[in-house]
C-alpha cells in the first residue's frame, strides 16, 4: 500500500501552500473579495460611507457595492470577474426629539 505525504489536500487545493480562497461557495467568496474592493475604494473616498454585499441577478452572482454621500470614485465596473453594482443609500432619517417632560404637579 502507498501512503502520501503530507495532508490529506497536498497538492490538490493548494492547501500546503497557504491555501486559497474557496471559488465553491461564490456568496462567501465575493465577501472576501469585496472586503479588498472596499480597503480599496475607501482610501479614495474618505469621506464616503460604503458596504458590499454578494447579490444574486438573473441566477449570476455579483457585488453589490452600497454609498451614502458621493458616488465612490474609481468603482470599476467588474472586481475579480464579477460584476460590481453600485446602488446609493439614502441616511437614515434623524432621531425625533422627545417631548419635554410635564412639570411636576404641585403637593397639597
Amino acid at each position: 500500500m502507498i501512503h502520501a505525504l503530507g495532508s490529506s489536500t497536498s497538492g490538490v487545493d493548494g492547501s500546503s501552500e497557504g491555501g486559497r480562497i474557496n471559488t465553491i461557495s461564490a456568496p462567501g467568496a465575493l465577501v472576501i473579495y469585496g472586503v479588498a474592493l472596499l480597503q480599496s475604494l475607501q482610501r479614495r473616498n474618505p469621506k464616503t460611507k460604503l458596504s458590499v454585499a454578494p447579490i444574486q441577478v438573473d441566477g449570476i452572482w455579483c457585488l453589490e457595492l452600497s454609498y451614502q454621500g458621493d458616488e465612490p470614485s474609481g468603482a470599476p465596473a467588474q472586481w475579480h470577474g464579477h460584476r460590481l453594482l453600485l446602488k446609493k443609500v439614502e441616511p437614515p432619517p434623524p432621531a425625533p426629539v422627545p417631548a419635554p417632560a410635564p412639570p411636576p404637579k404641585p403637593s397639597a
